[in-house]
């Protein structure tokens, strides 16, 4: 591997790669793994935990995600239930494999020093941590990212069949999880017929294992059109701040800071010991392509999101392997005198980790929950749940969704409590709308939304349910934009 020639640190870069495991495993076990399940988990546990295959499947065509994980995670809740940790547990996993994968998997001109900086980043990598405590899909697409991702550079550096049909098996993986990897799948394509040209038509038989994708997006394309008309669409449009919160996500708040730090520690250096040696330029390598391809889907999902409000922060996931990599190829271009830079560069992401991670472990969740509500009420013995999510999407969603997330808890519970959905429509007044079905005395209401989100009703009509009847008592659990408003009668004053 040619490590002394490189002026490799071993031991110390093996250090610093356990201390990374260390830590994001202490962070990835323990915070937030007894906070309550926010809102799109619970619709996890609502589409998953369906009886059968049949109810499963048309859930998961009636959401707007892509059909994997929720298949994976109905197969787990088979064997595991449906508590908070059994749904958490596969993202749990997942969570602390990646870091393992990004070292094993080999890749051509990747070197241990290589592997171990990439592997100690991938640890690291805060929202990393977040999504391993999250019964969601992003870890499961993360290692997916991870494997694709090196399997590419692979294709690249040299390519083959055996080794294009594994890109695609993987890419195909990947887009059954998250239908935005498209982006990043198909700049990766791009890269491809630019580098390889003549060459890659000699693989096409690779393009075999992408018609599952294909099969899927077809299936599913009626429903997503839904989701993607301007009306019904809730994400903010993207703008220049946007490309802040792409560097952010994928190196972290203190990115800046760290890398103002390596630069100015090899100032330093050099004019401590002067100039360092010329050494001969290095090659080229592939691995850049990769990386190049990562950083123009992102940007081809951030410049669609100024078109159309489709984007948020988190659909960034599958790039990140391949951003993260620039860091490994950059310290290759470190001079002679400045091969600490690998040793240097985990040791302030560790420490970045350790900042972050000291006031997570005291926060109590994500806001926007409905569990503690849902407990609460079904403590007074409900015989009725009338339960709406007030958003914008509720144009087009369907009234069984409604009845599966709303009463997840309570049927998880074995609550005996019917669950009547409501979606408003235009001309509604909530809070009487709500009422009007709450006329049984052991009713109860859940009305959640988030005003920061356009188009919902409780922005023009504050929810105030003992004001049009006042035999009913309300809870407000959530704060800010964010509303969990329960309301039973029992808490009447």
């Amino acid at each position: 591997m040619r490590l002394a020639a490189r002026g490799f640190r071993a031991p110390w870069l093996c250090a610093l790669f356990g201390l990374a495991i260390l830590i994001s495993s202490f962070a990835k076990l323990r915070v937030g793994a007894t906070a309550p399940l926010w809102l799109d988990e619970a619709w996890t546990g609502a589409i998953a935990g369906q009886p059968d295959w049949s109810s499963t499947l048309r859930q998961i065509w009636l959401d707007a995600n892509a059909p994997l994980y929720y298949l994976l995670e109905h197969v787990w809740i088979g064997f595991a239930g449906l508590s908070d940790a059994a749904l958490r547990a596969p993202s749990l996993g997942l969570g602390l494999a990646a870091p393992i994968l990004a070292v094993l998997l080999p890749m051509e001109d990747w070197q241990l020093e290589d592997r171990l900086l990439f592997g100690g980043l991938v640890a690291v990598w805060t929202e990393g941590v977040v999504f391993s405590e999250l019964a969601r899909c992003y870890p499961l697409l993360f290692c997916l990212a991870i494997a694709e991702t090196i399997a590419f550079v692979r294709l690249l550096s040299r390519p083959s069949l055996a080794r294009a049909v594994i890109v695609a098996s993987l890419a195909n993986l990947m887009i059954v999880t998250h239908y935005q990897a498209l982006a990043l799948v198909g700049c990766q394509g791009l890269v491809m017929l630019a580098y390889l040209r003549g060459r890659v038509w000699r693989l096409w038989p690779a393009v075999l294992p992408l018609l599952p994708a294909l099969g899927c997006l077809i299936w599913h394309a009626p429903r997503l059109a839904q989701f993607a008309r301007p009306d019904v669409a809730w994400y903010a449009y993207t703008n220049l701040r946007t490309l802040e919160d792409l560097f952010t996500f994928a190196y972290g708040g203190r990115a800046l800071l760290i890398f103002a730090v390596v630069a100015g520690v090899w100032g330093g250096m050099r004019l401590i010991g002067g100039r360092a040696r010329e050494e001969p330029k290095p090659e080229f390598p592939v691995h850049w392509l990769a990386v190049s391809a990562s950083l123009a889907a992102a940007l081809l999902l951030i410049g669609a999101g100024a078109v159309r409000p489709s984007f948020t922060v988190r659909y960034l996931t599958p790039m990140v392997p391949g951003l993260l990599m620039a860091l490994p190829l950059a310290v290759r271009l470190a001079p002679s005198n400045f091969k600490w830079a690998s040793c240097l560069i985990l040791g302030l992401y560790s420490l970045q980790a350790l900042i972050w991670m000291a006031p997570a472990l005291g926060r109590s969740g994500r806001l926007f929950n409905y569990e503690i509500a849902s407990r609460d009420l079904m403590r007074t013995s409900p015989d009725r749940l009338i339960f709406t999510w007030d958003h914008p999407a509720q144009q087009v969603e369907d009234k069984s969704q409604y009845a599966a997330a709303g009463g997840f808890f309570f049927y998880r519970a074995k609550a005996k409590a019917e669950v009547v959905p409501v979606l408003f429509r235009p001309g509604d007044e909530p809070n009487q709308r709500l009422l009007s079905l709450a006329t049984t005395p052991g009713s109860v209401i859940l009305w959640i939304y988030d005003t920061g989100v356009r188009g919902v009703f409780a922005s023009r009509f504050p929810p105030q349910i003992p004001k049009y009847d006042p035999s009913f008592g309300c809870r407000q659990y959530g704060a800010g934009s964010i509303g969990i408003y329960a309301c039973a009668r029992r808490w009447a004053k």
